[in-house]
């Protein structure tokens, strides 16, 4: 089988660790040999205008962080490196950290400043930008203040493992020029030219939202020099492997989808590299506790649970590329993700048997359970229209024991919406971020987390699992953070407010003769093989060493 012949392992370290010194590296000066390169990828719609605030989804964001830097990127080892800033230092107790920043300017000629950091943090605690997703999760700072041009020092309420990892990257917290966005009130709505300036390695020269069509050119007063990739350019295809093939765009995916084995054989008989690394993307089954009987009912999301064969789910919508989701909510490539947790193994006997201890019994010849007063239960399922085949499959088993499910299929952004706001009883909802610091069950799970977005449950308030993900945010000894981590993940699997389905493998195949630093990026689902800023700013695919000289 393709997936067995196919299938590569990484051993991948994704935590973000708590530095107590000094941090200072530097990416490798590009090779002259690899100048002037221009790169075609596939493009995507539905990614939202190009701004932090106005982008949507991961894709979306990667492509703002384009142009929007922030302090730290992650290179391919999915680990902080320094990028805005040139280096960092961290108190004995956590709480304070220093960063001094490169000497930068925006792209429209103005320098950039620690005055330009201290604004864009407080836009997004305290103002208008706080009621947005770049402003969630950092109540912990207490301040960022500037000492002197160059320099930002941050004051933490506690130390917080996971306080880098958070600021850093596409979904970080974006760097926006003062002289600009201190005049914007709607950030969510602002565009223009003036909207999208950034300091980061590319300008927008064009694009088109409607076809998902973006040509970004190198910014080449860009403060690591001129970058390697000149031009990026995403490019509209409807069959992306097939482009590929015929030499329209140099990489693609399936995206998560089969690859036809035909296909796939002679991409691999060409000149295509086939590269491959575990999934940080799931389809997950969302329950809403807080719509009443019976999804607030434990047993009820157990028999779901028992009756979805996700094995064959996977390999009917991945080719068997991937793995069953973990209950846990981690993904398979997470250094934290607890293997030890129930695997809800296909029974459908067991999910009849819980359906009718929840009062859900089926009368005899009917093809549909009744609720415990005897009237009709129809079981809601909203999903968008490009999860609809994960739905049918979920409507197929569940219909076969006795659960009359309909399908109720929008557009991604309305599903985004009514997932975000508690507007379903069950939800089919994809998402990634699958490797990142744990601390991203406290967003999804914590029911006094503040914000909402689609990945969030409704209606789960579990104090033990609360007080776990406050206390491991703040618990710097690893081993006893994972011995934390892992409780939350317990409580998890045992309450089921959310069933990941299947996490498919990533697959790519790149044209290296074109670029030679392909490569998947731990903590970036959106990345691919293309999207890290640091491999197309250098050519080159090398962890950012430690210790390194400044550019």
């Amino acid at each position: 089988m393709l997936g067995k012949r196919f299938r590569a392992i990484f051993a991948v370290c994704a935590s973000a660790t708590l530095l107590a010194a000094c941090s200072s590296t530097s990416p490798p000066a590009p090779s002259p040999s690899a100048a002037g390169i221009t790169l075609r990828v596939a493009g995507e719609t539905g990614g939202g205008y190009p701004t932090p605030y106005g982008a949507i989804r991961g894709p979306g964001w990667l492509l703002s962080s384009f142009i929007f830097d922030t302090l730290a990127v992650p290179d391919v080892t999915g680990q902080p490196k320094p990028w805005l800033a040139k280096s960092w230092q961290v108190s004995p107790d956590g709480k304070t950290w220093t960063f001094q920043l490169h000497k930068a300017t925006w792209q429209d000629g103005k320098p950039l400043t620690s005055a330009d950091v201290v604004f864009s943090f407080n836009y997004d605690l305290h103002g208008p930008g706080a009621g947005t997703r770049v402003g969630q999760g950092l109540s912990y700072i207490k301040s960022v203040t500037a000492d002197g041009p160059e320099t930002v020092v941050f004051k933490l309420a506690s130390a917080e493992p996971g306080f880098l990892s958070s600021i850093s990257g596409f979904n970080g917290v974006p760097i926006i020029p003062e002289h600009i966005w201190s005049h914007v009130t709607d950030p969510a709505h602002f565009q223009g030219s003036q909207a999208l300036v950034g300091s980061g390695p590319y300008r927008l020269k064009s694009f088109n939202l409607s076809t998902g069509s973006y040509d970004f050119v190198a910014n080449n007063n860009f403060y690591l020099g001129k970058p390697v990739v000149q031009q990026l350019q995403l490019v509209p295809e409807s069959n992306p492997l097939l482009a590929l093939e015929q030499g329209q765009l140099d990489e693609a995916s399936s995206g998560n989808g089969v690859v036809p084995q035909s296909l796939f054989q002679k991409l691999l008989s060409e000149k295509f590299k086939l590269l491959t690394a575990p999934g940080q993307f799931n389809e997950a089954l969302f329950f809403n506790l807080a719509s009443g009987f019976p999804y607030n009912q434990v047993a009820f999301r157990q028999a779901v649970a028992y009756a979805l064969d996700r094995p064959q789910m996977l390999k009917l919508l991945a080719d068997g590329l991937g793995v069953p989701g973990s209950a846990g909510g981690l993904g398979p490539a997470n250094p934290y993700l607890d293997t030890n947790l129930p695997s809800y193994a296909y029974d459908p006997t067991k999910a009849a048997t819980l359906l009718n201890q929840a009062g859900l019994k089926l009368p005899k010849g009917a093809a549909f359970r009744v609720n415990p007063n005897g009237s009709p239960l129809t079981i809601p399922l909203l999903t968008s229209s490009s999860d609809d085949q994960v739905a049918q499959l979920v409507q197929q088993y569940l219909r076969a024991v006795g659960l009359n499910v309909a399908i109720t299929a929008v557009d991604q952004p309305t599903s985004d919406a009514a997932d975000a706001a508690g507007h379903y009883k069950m939800a089919i909802v994809h998402f990634g971020g699958l490797s990142m610091d744990p601390d991203i069950l406290t967003q999804r799970f914590d029911s006094n987390f503040k914000g909402h977005s689609f990945t969030s449950v409704h209606g789960f308030d579990n104090a033990a699992f609360n007080a776990l993900a406050t206390q491991q945010a703040t618990t710097t000894n690893p081993a006893k953070r994972r011995q934390l981590v892992d409780q939350m993940q317990v409580i998890l699997a045992n309450a089921l407010p959310q069933l990941p389905l299947y996490v498919p493998e990533q697959v790519s195949f790149a044209n290296t003769k074109v670029f030679s630093a392909w490569a998947y990026t731990p903590n970036c689902p959106p990345c691919g093989v293309w999207g890290n800023e640091h491999t197309l700013v250098t050519g080159s695919a090398s962890p950012v060493p430690s210790g390194g000289p400044s550019v």
